[in-house]
């Protein structure tokens, strides 16, 4: 009997197991079917890699168009769009872990009172404008508020893929914009969990137990999640796993432990399950194994699972054929105008610079922080989708909302690219003008370039009122607000502000290192001299720096910034017999003409 099987025979045999055909038992799928799903993952990709890398415009706008155009609201070409949805849905819990974990806590307090009222505005404003536009439009209450929650949260993916390639993740107002929209995260999984109330009969006891299930998830599982539960796995648990490279895998292990309880938790007492895996994130955000344990295992799969959420929990569920409707379109625009209450979070950032406030450097802090605030994305979407699945808002307004959001997406990004690239060609006009200023100085005294005696010929050919370049350099413990202070001491000491770098370690408290590179105006009298003109300015800047920190180990080094020379500081951490300390090396960089390499280069560490 022959052991090789003819091409009829295994083609049949093919035929049964992907159709069914005669098998018994067992779930199979038509050859056709599975081939719709290879097409359709593959339109996912390059729709998402032609929006970002040709159109400029966030991957996921691509991917919920592709959805749009394959899914059941246009083509219906997608077998068993549920299946989809379903692994969408999957992905969004795993974004919301991810959001848990990446949650860097000394940021946070850091930017302080500031970053949280900027946050809080940013939703409430925001969702005010949405609802009032809603009920103009002829809305119930009802409707009106969930169609206005839509418009509350921030999509931090999106600003943060503008503001890293920018280089500008690591500033003042990067952080800032990162600390509200984690805020604005938390936020929306409150208002998700309190539109639940809103379905079925509404009573005050419905209306309020969200509300408190919500906030006691929030505010004591978190204050647990991160300074209960740490301490208490790394005594009882990470510390007897011996091989160190497997500590992130027993994360890992309890994380999704958490997961498989605070969902159903959090589910069945009326706040959202999305809550539950925020938190369950949350008890590991200053667990530097299992945010890379995380990474490792989970993060290119939720890449994929991401796009299918775009693509089909979301681009299955766009009426397309809707907007077509003027009525539609009309509205969807008129809910744009929700947004502008992100934007005017913007005039809420403090001015730090020597300009007027609204203008220079000031205008461009207040236009980077509205329109990173203003690009919607994920839990927006998330909002309009349940208001419509709980039968809150009807068709035609939850057509409306998606146009909006949809529009946000575009139309923000694009504008803060825009205006970041404005202000930087103005930055790099700025260090370009302390190179020739600081090369022509140079020549004036016979092109003097040894390092070591520089600094002193240069102090000869300073005149009265004559700009110099400064580096402040610091070192201290995270505390409460401390980089607005920060800033508002660079403010007040009259220093135009060109660069300004901040990093610090992820946890609760760590270290804050600080550079900033500045323009300042040094005048001297003809007793005093200029080299003890120099000298006291330096000094007066580091003592107010140091009384800003009022830290008894706080650092400060201000010193005379040579385009070209630079003085890089790094925080090195050691162990040594179970103790950590840290400690700050220097070292010297010498390039050739420019700083701008520099800079960026520092950007990105």
């Amino acid at each position: 009997m022959s052991t090789v099987m003819d091409d009829a025979s295994f083609q049949d045999a093919s035929l049964r197991l992907l159709s069914g055909g005669e098998a018994e038992f067992g779930v199979h799928i038509a050859y056709e079917n599975l081939y719709k799903s290879i097409v359709f993952l593959a339109a996912i990709f390059v729709g998402g890699k032609v929006a970002s890398n040709y159109l400029l415009m966030p991957s996921l706008v691509g991917e919920i168009l592709v959805g749009v155009a394959l899914g059941p609201m246009a083509l219906d070409y997608v077998y068993n769009p549920e299946a989809f949805v379903m692994l969408g849905e999957i992905g969004l819990i795993l974004l919301v872990i991810e959001a848990g974990i990446d949650i860097d806590l000394s940021t946070l307090k850091l930017i302080g009172a500031r970053g949280v009222t900027i946050a809080i505005i940013g939703s409430i404003l925001p969702i005010a404008l949405g609802i009032g536009i809603a009920f103009a439009m002829g809305n119930d209450v009802v409707a009106s508020i969930a169609a206005g929650s839509a418009f509350g949260p921030t999509s931090l993916g999106i600003a943060m893929n503008i503001l890293r390639t920018a280089k500008i993740i690591n500033t003042p107002v990067g952080q800032m914009i990162v600390a509200a929209a984690v805020i604005d995260d938390m936020i929306a999984l409150v208002v998700l969990s309190q539109l639940r109330s809103l379905t079925g009969e509404v009573t005050v006891k419905g209306i309020l137990i969200p509300i408190v299930s919500a906030l006691l998830f929030l505010v004591l599982g978190g204050y647990i999640a991160i300074f209960v539960l740490p301490p208490f796995f790394n005594k009882f648990v990470f510390s007897k796993v011996e091989d160190e490279n497997k500590r992130g895998y027993y994360a890992l292990a309890i994380l999704f432990a958490m997961l498989l309880g605070l969902m159903p938790a959090t589910y069945y007492s009326k706040a959202s399950f999305l809550m539950g895996a925020f938190v369950a994130g949350l008890t590991f955000c200053t667990n530097v194994d299992a945010h890379h344990a995380f990474v490792d295992q989970w993060k290119r799969m939720m890449s994929w699972l991401l796009r299918i959420f775009f693509a089909a929990s979301i681009g299955f569920q766009v009426p397309v054929k809707d907007f077509a409707d003027m009525k539609i379109i009309v509205h969807g625009l008129l809910f744009t105008l929700a947004l502008l209450g992100k934007l005017a979070v913007g005039f809420l950032v403090p001015n730090f610079s020597t300009n007027a406030r609204f203008t220079g450097l000031h205008l461009r802090d207040v236009l980077v922080v509205g329109f990173s605030m203003a690009a919607e994305g994920e839990f927006a979407f998330v909002i309009a989708v349940f208001g419509f699945d709980s039968g809150l808002i009807d068709k035609d307004l939850y057509s409306s909302i998606v146009l909006a959001i949809l529009l946000s997406t575009i139309i923000a990004p694009f504008l803060l690219r825009m205006t970041i690239s404005h202000y930087n060609k103005i930055t790099e006009r700025q260090i370009k003008e302390a190179e020739e200023i600081e090369f022509n100085r140079k020549m004036e005294l016979g092109g003097a370039a040894d390092s070591e005696n520089i600094n002193e010929q240069l102090l000869d050919g300073i005149s009265n009122n004559t700009t110099v370049f400064l580096c402040v350099q610091t070192q201290s413990d995270a505390g409460w607000g401390l980089l607005p202070k920060l800033m508002g001491a660079t403010a007040r000491l009259n220093l135009e502000v060109i660069d300004h770098r901040s990093w610090n370690p992820r946890g609760v408290n760590t270290t804050l290192m600080n550079e900033i590179y500045a323009k300042d105006v040094i005048q001297h009298s003809e007793i005093d001299g200029v080299d003890v003109a120099l000298d006291n300015r330096l000094k007066e800047i580091q003592t107010i720096v140091l009384e800003v920190f009022n830290q008894p180990n706080a650092k400060a080094k201000v010193s005379r910034w040579i385009p070209g020379v630079v003085q890089e500081m790094h925080e090195e951490i050691v162990e040594e017999n179970g103790v950590v300390t840290k400690r700050m090396t220097s070292t010297v960089t010498r390039k050739g003409s420019s700083i701008s390499d520099l800079i960026a280069k520092e950007a990105e560490q």
